[in-house]
């Protein structure tokens, strides 16, 4: 006997898991807009739809709203054969539910692609919105995924914390440089997660009933509508603004791709596959991983100093095609090449990787205004920035002895027992050596920097960059990066310390030239320094310090532009002072959060 649609619809049980959208533009779901949904979203289905009700009313609290769901089968072919085989195909369910509740929109889904289009016509809720939705005084936050809008490509990109209540135990210090990408909440004994980039609300619990489920929805819109801007924990977070107010004043000057979500996907098997194909059909498998690591580095904008574009070209080493876009609500990146490429998913579905990138966002763009960054869809605000410049200052070493450096490591010979006079080398040497128990030379291999120096119970990891362009941004994004993917030898392993010692106690080879540069620069033995550096480590009260050599900086013309910058002064190199600006706030708070003690720059007077 076969159901009716309302015996069908009252066996249907969802979670209360849902997508939230405002709708200010009061966009009409009509029918026909919805049955062109149902239609765009089920091409390939197989049969006809399990369920397809469009605009039916429901009345919850005495209020009359309507709702639209859909459920269809489609085959997919199993992630464990390459290309279709007969009869090998597998069934999967996919289902929408939409809930008009006129101001707001609320979607619950699975398996479900092609959404943009409809999706472009409304709002995702507000990141400030639903950061405070909620959290007050007695709510214990259980958990936080948060995304560093540190703009080094070696920095830690994402963390995640757990615990009973992060409000007791959570310090504030560096929490301006984050994103709050999800968050799970306690409040009394109900437990709700909230994801910021995607504006979805999951309350955890038992499955309910369609009505049931859409009086949650209705519960969540009035907690929207009665919302209203206060302090809360997440206030020491960096600060969401409202991107169609400032789009026209936008001039992006860097980008940084992030693909932590698309490598989460390839551990875990959600994409299988990916494949080139072209226009006339022909296709092959190709190593996607090879293709990405090519743009996973600050890649600089060509602006010619025009704000409010629509599209700027970014420079890099893979697609001649590749742009930003400035769109209405939002940014976009758009590439031929990329859309050439496409993922292949467990769910049997295939989606283009410039709109992967595009809907999970996995990119940080810089602009012109120092305290602006974009990322997971929203214009964030570090009014710290600026702020801290004074501070910023006060790592920064002025030596008169850098003014006059010529290379960084200078000429070898095979009689040679120094670094040339002249090379950075050289002067980190008379830097260090006269205040160190112990001197190493680390260079090449694999490094943990150029020179490690131990006095008492410090360890200082010293990194060194010879540049002759004065202020260069991809040559302080280089020192900057090669220190910060380091932070974690400063406590090495014992493991760690016996795989150098060979390494230690060799003489400096550089380029096939076997010099008489003994690697220990100052010290007995190496076997004294490997114990002095485990001794050290052990001690409860030791320090580390990390510090960077370098000539292309010029600690009084970098005050002078910094000041410029403060007060919005245009000059030549203004880009690259912003990039470097922020280099200098990601070395900071990046070696604070590593447990660093101390931080300096060596430079020019």
């Amino acid at each position: 006997m076969q159901l009716t649609e309302d015996e069908i619809l009252n066996q249907i049980v969802l979670n209360e898991n849902a997508y939230f959208y405002s709708n200010p533009d009061e966009v009409n779901l009509s029918r026909a807009l919805i049955t062109n949904l149902f239609k765009t979203i089920s091409t390939g289905r197989i049969g006809n739809y399990l369920l397809r009700v469009v605009n039916k009313e429901i009345v919850i609290n005495e209020q009359s709203f309507n709702y639209s769901i859909c459920i269809f089968r489609y085959t997919a072919i199993p992630s464990i054969l390459e290309e279709h085989l007969e009869n090998w195909e597998e069934i999967k369910l996919a289902y929408i539910l939409i809930v008009d509740f006129k101001d707001y929109i609320m979607m619950v889904r699975r398996n479900v692609a092609k959404l943009r289009e409809f999706l472009e016509k409304f709002d995702p809720i507000d990141y400030k919105v639903l950061s405070i939705l909620y959290v007050d005084e007695d709510t214990q936050i259980e958990k936080l995924n948060m995304q560093n809008m540190n703009v080094s490509d070696r920095a830690m990109r994402q963390k995640s914390l757990e615990s009973l209540n992060l409000k007791q135990n959570l310090s504030p210090l560096g929490a301006s440089n984050y994103v709050v990408n999800n968050m799970r909440v306690k409040n009394d004994e109900e437990k709700t997660s909230l994801s910021f980039n995607t504006s979805r609300i999951n309350k955890l619990g038992k499955k309910c009933s369609i009505k049931e489920t859409i009086r949650w929805g209705f519960s969540q819109v009035e907690k929207l509508r009665a919302h209203s801007d206060r302090e809360t924990f997440l206030s020491i977070f960096s600060e969401s603004i409202e991107f169609k107010e400032h789009k026209h004043n936008l001039m992006p000057i860097a980008i940084l791709f992030v693909f932590s979500k698309l490598y989460e996907d390839l551990e875990q098997n959600v994409i299988h596959e990916t494949r080139i194909v072209l226009e006339d059909g022909s296709q092959r498998t190709i190593d996607l991983i090879k293709h990405i690591s090519k743009v996973e580095t600050l890649l600089q904008v060509i602006n010619n100093d025009e704000v409010g574009l629509n599209t700027y070209d970014i420079l890099n080493p893979y697609a001649k095609d590749l742009k930003i876009k400035i769109n209405e609500k939002s940014i976009s990146i758009s590439s031929q090449k990329l859309r050439n490429i496409v993922l292949f998913k467990d769910n049997g579905r295939m989606q283009k990787l410039i709109d992967y990138i595009n809907v999970s966002n996995q990119f940080i763009v810089n602009f012109d205004n120092c305290e602006l960054i974009y990322t997971n869809r929203k214009l964030f605000k570090d009014n710290r920035l600026l702020g801290n410049i004074d501070n910023f200052i006060k790592i920064f070493r002025p030596d008169p002895r850098l003014e006059n450096a010529s290379s960084e490591k200078g000429i070898f010979t095979a009689a040679a027992s120094n670094f040339s006079a002249g090379s950075v080398f050289n002067i980190v040497e008379d830097i260090f050596l006269p205040y160190s128990d112990y001197v190493v030379c680390d260079d090449l291999g694999k490094e943990w920097a150029d020179h490690i120096s131990i006095s008492g119970n410090k360890i200082k990891f010293i990194h060194s960059k010879y540049k002759e362009v004065n202020f260069s941004a991809s040559a302080f994004q280089d020192i900057v990066g090669q220190a910060l993917k380091n932070l974690g030898n400063l406590m090495p392993q014992d493991f760690q310390l016996a795989s150098k010692q060979n390494f230690w106690s060799s003489n400096y080879n550089n380029d096939g030239i076997q010099t008489q540069i003994a690697r220990l620069r100052k010290g007995n033995s190496v076997a004294d320094f490997t114990e002095k550096f485990k001794n050290t480590i052990l001690e409860p009260n030791h320090q580390r310090e990390v510090c960077l050599v370098l000539n292309f900086i010029s600690k009084s013309n970098l005050e002078i532009k910094l000041q410029q910058l403060r007060d919005a002064e245009y000059f030549i190199e203004r880009n690259e002072i912003i990039q470097i600006l922020w280099f200098i706030s990601s070395f900071i708070n990046s070696c604070k959060e590593a447990g660093v003690d101390s931080v300096y720059i060596y430079c020019k007077p």
